[in-house]
């Protein structure tokens, strides 16, 4: 007999008492943490790791790497000796090993990652996919989580090797940690990218195409570090300084936060047309812009030339705004009903926030405003750091610069919208052919002038003047190299075709302006328990 029967205690059932560790969240802290990740690593994660395991690609380029790893450590050494009793042989040997270790994390993974993606829309699983409850967003980490983890597997199989070159002298810990690092960051960037290109290429001649770019790139990108490494040599950093330090710091946060939105426009590219993903990522865009002009700001605080600088700093970022406006033109604006319940309730919230919503017009907005403030951040910066130790008296000034690069943006995104609204928002890769759309009205507008002007000269040279004001490389030139007459006629020529065209499309976008919050349905609402019924009073029986 129990002691539980003896002491008179009720017996305890088995498995009474412990149903909250299977339909509720367990107390314990790790525990929570546990599930939270548990959760969080999807089916698609799994499927893609016993894919890439068991494949024959995977077993021959990862035999194939460790079987060079091992030749090429028994004939550097060989060749060394004796040498290497007494001489440092550590870089030559991590020479080998890095670009032994280049192979399969700047070619193989990438390209491996890029035709995963692609095969199912070859196979005809990727409407499977779409339709089951994963989300885009599951696909598209999955499948990076999957190449994140042959990188690893590459890593630890040749990790010995990398430190046997620690202990034959002539390298340091940081120049191993740093070339290592840049190498997984280049890898991780090459995947982040080759996943978008093949999200984008959805129908069979695209994937082609992006086959052969994309294999040309990683090859390209193999032999442009490696040959960095051979030429240049593994030299010592030793410890580097502090600017050093914060440089690479700042770096890699941009480049971290750049592969954020390179996957989540991915995700985008393979959802529903009719999700709302604009405003995740230009949320995201704005991140990245604020942290890039953040990190430059803290650079012209110390660099001795502020002005080439500074104007260098306005031109990438107005390529970088002239790629991702002419993405943003080809918006087809569609939004679902459950897209608009997320739209701003309050005046001002529509105000301040309806340019994140989706529509290429208030994509076109909100990319002019931010390049707008940032060149208007960067003129301020040449007044409080530039201008008071000289004054303008005729000298280039970043602020014209910056003003013809606005004007620039606002006038060849403008017409690129306008002309995208005679195309049919069905139109398929619609925001490739806004950027195709966008380079043949740039080649155009550069093109056809100067050609004409060359033509009446004779074939001869000519000076700047303002029938080039359309031109933004000779443009930006003159501004940068002095204030003339010319320049400032060029200025107001372009002043008033920016403020036509932005105006034209500032009304034609208020369709899009227009939209409203729409409610939430009554059935919705009483699922989610917002809408409660009244409590009824109980009958009584013995009422009359």
């Amino acid at each position: 007999m129990s002691q539980a029967t003896l002491s008179g205690a009720p017996p305890v059932v088995a498995g009474e008492g412990q149903e909250n560790r299977i339909c509720h969240m367990p107390d314990a802290g790790w525990e929570r943490w546990w599930v939270w990740a548990s959760e969080r690593v999807n089916p698609i994660v799994v499927k893609e790791i016993r894919q890439s395991l068991k494949s024959k690609q995977f077993t021959l380029s990862f035999g194939l790497t460790l079987i060079v790893a091992i030749a090429w450590t028994l004939l550097a050494i060989s060749l060394m000796v004796p040498k290497i009793f007494y001489l440092p042989g550590g870089a030559t040997l991590l020479t080998g090993f890095f670009c032994i270790l280049c192979v399969p994390l700047l070619v193989i993974i990438p390209f491996s990652a890029f035709r995963s993606l692609t095969a199912e829309t070859e196979d005809s699983t990727f409407e499977l996919l779409s339709i089951s409850a994963l989300s885009s967003h599951q696909i598209i980490y999955g499948k990076m989580a999957s190449a994140c983890l042959q990188i690893v597997l590459y890593l630890s199989a040749l990790a010995p090797c990398i430190v046997l070159t620690y202990l034959l002298r002539g390298i340091s810990l940081f120049s191993i940690l740093f070339l290592l690092g840049m190498t997984l960051l280049i890898s991780v960037s090459e995947t982040a990218v080759a996943l978008l290109l093949a999200a984008v290429s959805r129908t069979r001649m695209v994937q082609t195409g992006a086959s052969v770019l994309v294999l040309a790139g990683l090859v390209m990108a193999f032999f442009g570090w490696t040959a960095l490494i051979v030429n240049e040599g593994l030299e010592d950093m030793g410890n580097p300084p502090r600017e050093a330090m914060l440089g690479i710091f700042a770096f890699l946060t941009i480049v971290a936060v750049a592969i954020s939105v390179v996957l989540r426009a991915a995700a985008a590219a393979i959802d529903f047309p009719s999700e709302n993903h604009s405003t995740s990522l230009r949320w995201r865009i704005l991140g990245l812009v604020s942290l890039f002009v953040f990190w430059m700001l803290m650079l012209l605080a110390v660099v001795e030339d502020r002005s080439v600088a500074t104007a260098g700093i306005l031109v990438s970022l107005f390529v970088f705004f002239m790629f991702i406006g002419g993405l943003v033109c080809g918006e087809r604006g569609i939004i679902s009903l459950r897209g608009q319940r997320t739209l701003p309730k309050t005046f001002l919230g529509r105000i301040m926030l309806t340019w994140f919503y989706p529509g290429a017009g208030l994509g076109y907005i909100y990319i002019v405003c931010i390049f707008g403030a940032v060149a208007l951040m960067l003129s301020c910066f040449e007044v409080f750091y530039v201008w008071r130790l000289r004054p303008l008296s005729g000298n280039a000034s970043i602020t014209a610069t910056g003003y013809l690069l606005f004007c620039y943006l606002v006038i060849y995104l403008g017409i690129t919208r306008l002309a995208m609204l005679g195309l049919g928002k069905s139109l398929p890769a619609r925001m490739l052919s806004s950027v195709a759309m966008l380079v043949v009205i740039l080649l155009f507008s550069h093109l056809v002038p100067w050609m004409l002007v060359f033509i009446l000269n004779d074939y001869r040279d000519f000076p700047y003047a303002a029938h080039q004001a359309f031109n933004i490389y000779l443009s930006v030139e003159e501004a940068n190299d002095r204030l003339s007459i010319d320049i400032g006629l060029s200025i107001l020529i372009v002043t008033l075709c920016a403020s036509g065209i932005f105006g034209l499309n500032l009304l034609l976008c208020t369709r899009d302006i227009m939209l409203v919050r729409v409610a939430l349905p009554p059935r919705l609402r009483e699922e989610d328990g917002l809408d409660k019924p009244a409590p009824t009073a109980p009958i009584d029986p013995f009422a009359d």
